[in-house]
């Protein structure tokens, strides 16, 4: 049962663009590994269209605003109650969930870990290094590159004194 002052959005997305979001029923979509497979765009509409049917079919119209982000701030206002002065209608209505939002938050999700992973693979390497080797990968590599620019000078040395 519903709480008396409990108001409602149902958010109407354009259905394609919606399509293009990640909500979805297609279990292979949504359990599958990075890169996301093609969605079934048949069922996704279908999915859309039976939500927004039960939606409607659940809450009284009274307590229920359907609403399009692209309306704005004026319907949320209104259905609220905020009175016109209070509305931000000078403020700019936020689109965190753009497909682009939506895309670079899958890639972030993804990089992220990766990132962190191979930070820390690298440091463990790292210590793993000065513990065998007795010196840090730096200092172990100029000491390489001092004993190859010796050798290569005895040997160019040599070849130029006979």
């Amino acid at each position: 049962s519903l709480s008396p002052s409990l108001s409602l959005f149902n958010i109407i997305a354009q259905i394609d663009s919606w399509l293009f979001s990640v909500v979805n029923q297609d279990p292979r979509f949504l359990s599958a590994p990075f890169p996301l497979p093609p969605q079934n765009k048949r069922r996704a509409i279908a999915s859309y269209e039976t939500h927004n049917q039960n939606v409607r079919a659940t809450i009284p119209p009274a307590r229920l605003l359907e609403y399009n982000v692209k309306q704005g701030w004026e319907p949320l206002c209104d259905f609220l109650e905020i009175s016109p002065t209070d509305c931000p209608t000078h403020v700019p209505f936020p689109k965190s969930n753009s497909a682009r939002a939506v895309c670079w938050q899958s890639y972030s999700a993804f990089i992220g870990p990766l990132v962190l992973t191979l930070v820390i693979v690298g440091y463990v390497l790292t210590m793993v290094f000065r513990r065998f080797v007795g010196m840090s990968v730096m200092e172990w590599w100029r000491l390489q590159k001092r004993k190859t620019s010796t050798l290569s000078w005895m040997k160019n040395g040599s070849k130029k004194r006979s």
